[in-house]
């Protein structure tokens, strides 16, 4: 899909409007959209240094270097923003609704092709409960746990053998996981196995990419 770029206000006042609902809308719902914490303070932190220097402008001590810094801000914000929507806002949690309340258009439905995944999920196991265990996953060597862009959620696949298996295609069940940490859950008659496991991400048309490292674990 296509992004619409003409959604940011050109006049300052607009913008600093339009940028606290926008930033507020993110910081509240970081979590259920999945977009990093870190990401929405980054936002809200050049939006606040922004409406600073703006202020600034507008009273006695209004120089040229001090309007410099704040067009800078400006456009630092502005950058921002667009970097959010574009990577963040593509995400199938985000319906049009959603968009129009943030202040942005609804999506461009004139789909683009999205390739097979080019990474694979890293992920560690953890003992959840009896019988369950939760699969925490992220994109490799990524600092954050949000998906990559194009991906609709990681599928992990797991098996329950005597021995090691020697390929991951050798794993005979498997579940879409669209968030993580995602918990796994067995049978009273297989507490004490061993369970192995991989992960791959899926695209939005089912496309799958690289399989992860396989990892194992006994079942609680």
């Amino acid at each position: 899909m296509t992004e619409h770029q003409g959604y940011l206000p050109q006049d300052e006042a607009g913008l600093v409007d339009w940028g606290d609902n926008f930033v507020d809308k993110v910081d509240k719902n970081a979590v259920a959209w999945e977009i990093p914490q870190a990401e929405a303070d980054d936002l809200k932190t050049k939006l606040a240094a922004f409406k600073t220097l703006r202020a600034q402008c507008a009273g006695p001590d209004r120089t040229k270097t001090l309007v410099a810094e704040k067009n800078e801000a400006k456009n630092n914000f502005r950058a921002a923003v667009r970097t959010m929507v574009k990577f963040r806002f593509a995400n199938p949690i985000i319906t049009d609704a959603i968009r129009v309340q943030c202040g942005l258009p609804p999506k461009d439905h004139t789909r683009t092709a999205i390739g097979v995944p080019t990474t694979r999920p890293e992920f560690d196991l953890k003992v959840k409960d009896i019988r369950q265990i939760a699969v925490d996953f992220w994109d490799q060597g990524a600092t954050s746990k949000a998906k990559p862009y194009g991906t609709n959620g990681a599928v992990i696949s797991w098996g329950i053998f005597d021995r090691a298996p020697a390929d991951s295609r050798e794993l005979n069940k498997s579940t879409l996981a669209t968030r993580t940490p995602f918990t796994l859950e067995f049978a009273e008659e297989e507490r004490g196995k061993t369970v192995y496991i991989a992960l791959q991400w899926q695209n939005e048309s089912g496309k799958r990419g690289r399989s992860s490292e396989m990892l194992s674990t006994i079942i609680p």
